[in-house]
């Protein structure tokens, strides 16, 4: 607010100032009989110098404002208010035109590498990419794991190994399997098992479990 008062108050001494000597111009006018051309090109002139002046205030005010630089009203030397100016347009240029080029690391980037598709030409058939030959260049960029993901990495072995064990149990003692003289499931398929136990919409059963209970 007070900064606001003081501005209107120079507003208007520029006001009350710049009106004082075209009045001088006219008095002398009438006491000394100075020419009346003098007087209006004098009064003209000394007008537009301070019109001038205020406008170019004025501007940079506007100036200020618009872009968020009222610390420089506290700067009376023109020069070093003006290399303010320049510094902090320049860094703010700088930032709307950087391109950031984020790097691929795990799990930074939630797309993943993008196979070096970055140079697609719009209109050209794009090449197939060997996705194990350009991994090549995401080799080494996964870092130290963190104790949290090593702690899940731990977890998930652990389980692994307890599901292997469980599935073998479960076809050790499975009586098809058994009967079969066959030791894992897979070797069940080969053989007569499926043709004969085949049942009408097996399949549908397994695959909606919710709609064969209802």
């Amino acid at each position: 607010m007070d900064e606001l008062k003081g501005r209107l108050l120079k507003n208007q001494l520029l006001s009350i100032f710049s009106t004082l000597p075209p009045l001088g111009f006219i008095a002398l006018f009438i006491l000394k009989g100075i020419p009346i051309i003098t007087v209006y090109f004098s009064s003209t002139f000394f007008i537009f110098t301070v019109f001038s002046l205020f406008r170019r205030r004025k501007i940079e005010n506007e100036f200020i404002e618009q872009f968020d630089m009222t610390e420089m009203f506290d700067i009376p030397d023109k020069e070093i208010r003006f290399a303010h100016y320049q510094r902090i347009l320049a860094e703010r240029i700088r930032e709307k035109s950087m391109t950031v080029v984020p790097v691929l690391a795990r799990p930074s980037d939630e797309r993943g590498p993008d196979w070096g598709k970055t140079d697609f030409k719009m209109g050209h058939e794009p090449e197939r990419r060997d996705a194990i030959k350009e991994g090549v260049v995401f080799k080494d960029l996964e870092g130290r794991l963190t104790d949290g993901e090593i702690m899940v990495a731990g977890a998930d072995d652990v389980y692994a190994e307890y599901a292997q064990k469980r599935w073998e149990r479960a076809e050790a003692n499975d009586p098809d399997i058994i009967e079969y003289g066959v030791e894992k499931l897979g070797d069940l398929v080969k053989t007569d098992y499926f043709e004969k136990n085949a049942e009408e919409g097996a399949f549908s059963k397994v695959a909606n479990p919710d709609e064969d209970s209802g």
